[in-house]
C-alpha cells in the first residue's frame, strides 16, 4: 500500500521567482520584488508554514530544464512542499504543455499551485480550469507575436535591412551596416594573411592574438573565429537571413531555399573574387580528420579509381610478416567494389615517383618562400619580453617616485637583459633552422620525392594538401595525381 503525502501543516511553501534576461530591466519582475509580494501574500492568508525560496537568475522559460525548478520538483517528489507560490504564470513555464506537465505533478503529490496575479489556486476546480485556458491563451499570444515579428523581420531582410547585431567590422546605423575601418582593416588583414600568405585559421589567430588585436567583444580570437570570418558572405556586401530555425531547443539548419539572400546590400570590405577565391581554397583545404591523425603518407587522402570511396590502412600478412595495405573501404565495408588492396609502401613509392614526374613535366619557375611558424616556444619568449619590459618600466616609475631603491632597479635590470639574452638565442637558432631547411630543399627540387621523406607525416601531408587537389589510386603503378 502507497503511503500518503504527510499533512500540508508538515511541508514547506514553496515560492518560485524568476526573471529572464531580458526582463530584468523591466518594472514589476525583479526578484526581490515578486519574493516581498509573496511573501506578503502568504502572511495575508494566514500561512505559517516554514518557506522555501527558488530564485531562478536570467533563466528563460522556454523550457524546464532550469537548475532551481529541478531543486523544486525533487523536493516536491520528496513531500517536503505543500504550495507552489508564483506571481504570474509565466514565472513557472511560457509553454502550455510544460505547464500542465507540471501541474499533473503537484496534483499527484497533493501539492497545490497559486498565482497570486491570476488570482486562482489549483486546490479548486474552478481554478484548475481558470489556469487552462489561461496558459491557452498566453501560448496563444506568444506563438501570434513571435508569427507578427517573423513577418516584420522578413519584410525588412528583403529591403536589405540588417536584422541582428553588427559582424566585425562593421556598425549599425538605422538597420543598415556601414563599414567600420578600424575594424575592416583587420577583415582585410586576415583576408590577405589567409590567401596571399597562405597562414592557416590557428596561425592567424595566434598573431592576432599576440598583436593584441581586439575581436568582437574582446573575447580573443580563435580558429572558429577566424573560420567562420573568412566564410561569411556579409564581407562582400551580402545580406543573408534566415539560415536557421531557433524556435526550438536545438537550432537547426534551414533548406537554402527558405533563406533571404540580398546581394550588394551594403558595401562591401572584400571584393567577390577574392571571397569566392578564399571560399574555394577553404573548400580544397578541408581534410577528413583521419587524414590529419592518420600515420599513414596518404592515410585519409588517397581514393579508389573505380569507385572513389576513400582508401584505408588495413594490415596482411602472416602474423610474423604482417604489412601496411590501402584497401578500398567500399570493397571492405560492402564488398561492391573489384578494387584489390596493395601493399601501402609499394602505394607510397608509386606516389612519389608520380610527384617527380609531375613536377619534371610542368614548366614553370617558382619562388620558394620560408614563412616562420612561431611555435609555442617562441610565443612564450616573446611573452616574457613584453612582461619583462612593462615591469621594468614600472620599477622605474617607482625608483623616480622614490618608492624603490637602485638596487632594486638594478635588479629587474638583470632580469630584463637574461630575457633578452635568451630571445636572442631563440632567433639565431630559428634562423639556422630555416636556413638549414631552405639549402635542403634547394638539393631536393629535383626529387621532390625525396623531401618529402625528409618532413614528419604531419607536415609532410600538409604540403601534400597545399600542392594536391586529388591522389587516386586507378591500378597498379597507375596514380593520378591532380594538382592544385
Amino acid at each position: 500500500m502507497e503511503s500518503k503525502p504527510p499533512e500540508h501543516t508538515n511541508r514547506s511553501i514553496a515560492l518560485y521567482c524568476r526573471v529572464s534576461t531580458d526582463e530584468q530591466a523591466k518594472d514589476g519582475l525583479s526578484l526581490h520584488e515578486q519574493q516581498e509580494r509573496l511573501e506578503s501574500y502568504c502572511r495575508a492568508m494566514g500561512w505559517e508554514n516554514p518557506i522555501q525560496v527558488y530564485v531562478e537568475k536570467a533563466i528563460s522559460a522556454k523550457n524546464t530544464d532550469r537548475p532551481k525548478l529541478k531543486n523544486l520538483m525533487k523536493a516536491v517528489k520528496n513531500n517536503e512542499i505543500s504550495k507552489v507560490l508564483v506571481t504570474k504564470l509565466d514565472r513557472i513555464s511560457r509553454k502550455l504543455l510544460d505547464l500542465l506537465n507540471l501541474i499533473d505533478t503537484f496534483y499527484e503529490y497533493k501539492v497545490d499551485f497559486v498565482s497570486i496575479s491570476e488570482s486562482f489556486d489549483t486546490n479548486t476546480p474552478s481554478g484548475r480550469l481558470t489556469m487552462q485556458v489561461l496558459g491557452a491563451v498566453a501560448e496563444f499570444e506568444r506563438e501570434s507575436i513571435r508569427e507578427r515579428v517573423f513577418e516584420t523581420m522578413h519584410y525588412a531582410a528583403r529591403q536589405g535591412k540588417w536584422m541582428t547585431q553588427s559582424p566585425y567590422g562593421y556598425q549599425l546605423h538605422h538597420k543598415e551596416l556601414v563599414v567600420f575601418e578600424p575594424e575592416a582593416k583587420v577583415v582585410k588583414l586576415i583576408f590577405d594573411e589567409y590567401f596571399n600568405k597562405g597562414m592557416g585559421y590557428q596561425a592567424i589567430a595566434k598573431k592576432l592574438n599576440f598583436e593584441e588585436i581586439p575581436s568582437k567583444f574582446n573575447k580573443g580570437w580563435s580558429t572558429q573565429t577566424i573560420k567562420l570570418l573568412l566564410s561569411n558572405p556579409v564581407y562582400k556586401g551580402t545580406l543573408v537571413w534566415n539560415r536557421s530555425d531557433s524556435t526550438k531547443e536545438k537550432r537547426t539548419s534551414k533548406d537554402d531555399g527558405e533563406w533571404i539572400t540580398v546581394e550588394k546590400a551594403h558595401d562591401p570590405i572584400i571584393d567577390k573574387k577574392t571571397w569566392d577565391a578564399v571560399q574555394n581554397r577553404m573548400k580544397e583545404r578541408q581534410i577528413a580528420p583521419r587524414a590529419k591523425s592518420s600515420p599513414h603518407l596518404l592515410g585519409g587522402l588517397l581514393k579508389c579509381g573505380k569507385c572513389e570511396a576513400s582508401m584505408i590502412i588495413g594490415w596482411s600478412g602472416s602474423k610474423n610478416n604482417r604489412y601496411r595495405v590501402y584497401r578500398c573501404s567500399t570493397s571492405k565495408n560492402k564488398g561492391t567494389c573489384s578494387m584489390k588492396q596493395f601493399r601501402a609502401d609499394d602505394v607510397e613509392s608509386w606516389f612519389k615517383q608520380g610527384l617527380v614526374t609531375l613536377f619534371q613535366s610542368v614548366d614553370h619557375q617558382a619562388e620558394i618562400k620560408v614563412i616562420p611558424n612561431e611555435d609555442h616556444t617562441h610565443t612564450s619568449i616573446k611573452q616574457k619580453i613584453r612582461t619583462s619590459k612593462k615591469r621594468y618600466e614600472r620599477k622605474v616609475e617607482a625608483y623616480t617616485a622614490g618608492l624603490i631603491s637602485l638596487e632594486d632597479l638594478d635588479g629587474e635590470k638583470e632580469r630584463l637583459d637574461g630575457v633578452m639574452g635568451e630571445a636572442e638565442k631563440v632567433e639565431v637558432m630559428n634562423t639556422f633552422e630555416i636556413y638549414d631547411l631552405l639549402s635542403k630543399f634547394e638539393k631536393q627540387t629535383q626529387n621532390i620525392s625525396t623531401f618529402i621523406s625528409f618532413l614528419n607525416i604531419q607536415d609532410a601531408k600538409y604540403l601534400i594538401q597545399i600542392l594536391i587537389k586529388k591522389i587516386i589510386l586507378m591500378n597498379e603503378k597507375e596514380i593520378n595525381i591532380i594538382l592544385n
